[in-house]
């Protein structure tokens, strides 16, 4: 009896893990080329929480503010994605947009430009932008 045996071939023993891995890489690869350094951008402004909370507390004192938004609810991280993060001098200063909402709802921005001094943060700008029902900036601090 004669039997012919085929040997497979590297593609068709290891199809299973190279397509799917080369596909991961690829996606990975797109994702940063398009987004350049955005990841460490927000990352970094995510692991200093009051630099963007302690804006929103002074924002919350506003009389103009509460006339027109109502009372800011608690800020989280998905809101800081509706903005742009950019870093000033060297990375010691930045400017951050954060999308804010009230309780009621109402949407708005907080643009912030800040000056690092040691640890802390001097805010040197925030202003509220309003678009809803009509586009309205209310300056809260500026220097």
């Amino acid at each position: 009896m004669n039997e012919v045996f085929y040997k497979k071939g590297w593609w068709h023993k290891h199809w299973k893990w190279v397509l799917p891995t080369t596909t991961i890489l690829t996606l990975t690869f797109i994702f940063f080329f398009m987004t350049g350094d955005a990841l460490f951008r927000y990352g970094s402004v995510y692991a200093q929480p009051s630099l963007v909370n302690n804006a929103i507390e002074i924002t919350k004192e506003n009389d103009l503010v509460i006339e027109k938004l109502g009372e800011l609810s608690p800020h989280d991280f998905f809101r800081l994605l509706e903005g742009e993060v950019q870093y000033l001098n060297h990375n010691n200063g930045i400017a951050i947009t954060v999308g804010i909402r009230s309780i009621n709802g109402k949407k708005a921005k907080l643009d912030i430009i800040a000056h690092q001094n040691g640890k802390n943060w001097e805010y040197q700008k925030i202003t509220v932008r309003i678009k809803k029902p009509k586009k309205e900036t209310i300056k809260i601090l500026e220097k």
